[in-house]
């Protein structure tokens, strides 16, 4: 039998010409009230984490031994939020994951042990050929994750097997309070791809958006209790961005509103994924506004993120629709006035929609599925990549032709924010 990753590394034929191999579904999936919360987790629970593998994707793994700077170096030339770490010395095997937070870890490290050491302005100016000069820059990966080790806060790699049930997965990302979890391959121990909220949310959307309960076709996500409406973090455009990096760090949060300082209408959003951008902005005395206007001119690391909204009035499938739409992480809730009301995120929707609801079907073993096409006796090779392969190319043909939504653009209005504002930093 041919390995998981023997599969993912086949499939760059056979992309149009397979039959099609979806399943029918079972009365274990099907709603079984108008109100089923179950039912989406339940479609998670029968799907294998394989069939949600993208027909293309990009996996960059680096070796432990290299340099902090040439670590960072290759996050840019990458255009990535993560890499993999291998250990050569434990033959190669996956145990660690190097990402922005990181990234973000570094820079303020030197931006502040300079500030300690009372080195003027300029001295704050940071590239990466100046990282290269500091001694954390001259760290390898492996030297800095024992710093980490040490300080505490080195987290193990958290992964998953290619046949665990995409429902694992998602228990998995909640439980551990991660975004990406590496699925690998149960031969070999290679990782396949990368599986994310994000992935699981286009896949519920592609094959179970007529699974969705009454209640979340016209209420709100407020009155379903989903995602942050209180004690919101936002920051203002003249922040400090070493202020901002902060939050992103510190607080637990992986975006921030920005927001205008007397109206908390949203202009912006600010992201982990932006801090990249400080190595080709050099420095990190500059308020948010001016590090916007550097990703708005369209750097070579422009953020793939934009400020997309809903009314906080908005059913929650339309946030959900937005969502996938706009392919983004997290939108903004605004009132009339495009002031900020809250913030929902991809884990706020997969927990709701999967996790809480289905998380104890994880113990019971799942049905088999019911195959569009019958099959006699074992499947060979070819047969099972066929399958494989037409079902990841259908996954992407059918994302690519969804429906655009309608979407809740922020209002031009000037108005001032009418309520008290939410609390920030």
């Amino acid at each position: 039998m041919s390995s998981f990753k023997d599969i993912h590394h086949q499939r760059i034929s056979h992309m149009t010409a397979s039959k099609s191999t979806t399943m029918n579904e079972s009365d274990e999936v099907l709603p079984r009230t108008p109100n089923d919360k179950e039912a989406f987790a339940r479609l998670l629970w029968i799907n294998q984490c394989y069939e949600a593998m993208p027909s293309s994707s990009k996996m960059v793994v680096f070796d432990q031994g290299l340099l902090m700077h040439k670590a960072f170096n290759g996050l840019l030339a990458q255009s990535t939020r993560h890499v993999l770490l291998s250990d050569p010395e434990s033959g190669g095997k996956l145990d660690g994951i190097l990402s922005v937070t990181d990234f973000i870890k570094v820079m303020l490290k030197i931006y502040r042990d300079r500030a300690t050491a009372g080195e003027n302005k300029e001295r704050n100016e940071l590239d990466m050929s100046q990282i290269a000069n500091e001694e954390i820059g001259n760290l390898t990966i492996r030297q800095y994750r024992d710093l980490v080790r040490r300080e505490g806060n080195l987290k193990s790699l958290v992964s998953v097997d290619a046949s665990s049930s995409l429902l694992d997965a998602a228990c998995i990302l909640a439980e551990n309070r991660v975004h990406r979890i590496p699925v690998i391959d149960t031969h070999d121990g290679s990782a396949l791809f990368i599986l994310t909220h994000k992935r699981i949310l286009k896949f519920l959307w592609l094959y179970g958006k007529h699974l969705a309960p009454l209640e979340y076709l016209h209420k709100s996500p407020k009155e379903l209790g989903i995602g942050t409406w209180s004690g919101i973090r936002v920051v203002f455009p003249d922040t400090q961005l070493v202020d901002c990096l902060d939050i992103l760090l510190n607080k637990g949060v992986s975006g921030l509103p920005v927001v205008e300082r007397d109206t908390f209408k949203v202009v912006d959003m600010y992201s982990r994924f932006d801090a990249v951008g400080i190595a080709l902005e050099n420095r990190l005395d500059i308020t948010v506004k001016e590090a916007l206007a550097f990703k708005s001119q369209g750097g070579p690391m422009q953020n793939d993120e934009r400020v997309v909204s809903v009314r906080d009035n908005e059913s929650f499938w339309k946030a959900v629709n937005v969502l996938v739409d706009h392919n983004v992480h997290r939108l903004c809730a605004v009132n009339e006035h495009g002031g900020i009301e809250g913030v929902i995120s991809l884990s706020d929707v997969i927990n709701f929609m999967v996790v809480q609801p289905g998380s104890h079907l994880r113990n019971i073993t799942p049905p088999k599925k019911h195959w569009a096409r019958h099959h006699v006796g074992d499947m060979s090779d070819k047969e099972l990549r066929e399958i494989l392969l037409t079902n990841a190319t259908n996954f992407e043909q059918e994302s690519n032709s969804s429906s655009s939504a309608s979407v809740s653009t922020l209002p031009v209005s000037q108005n001032s924010y009418s309520k008290h504002p939410p609390s920030h930093h």
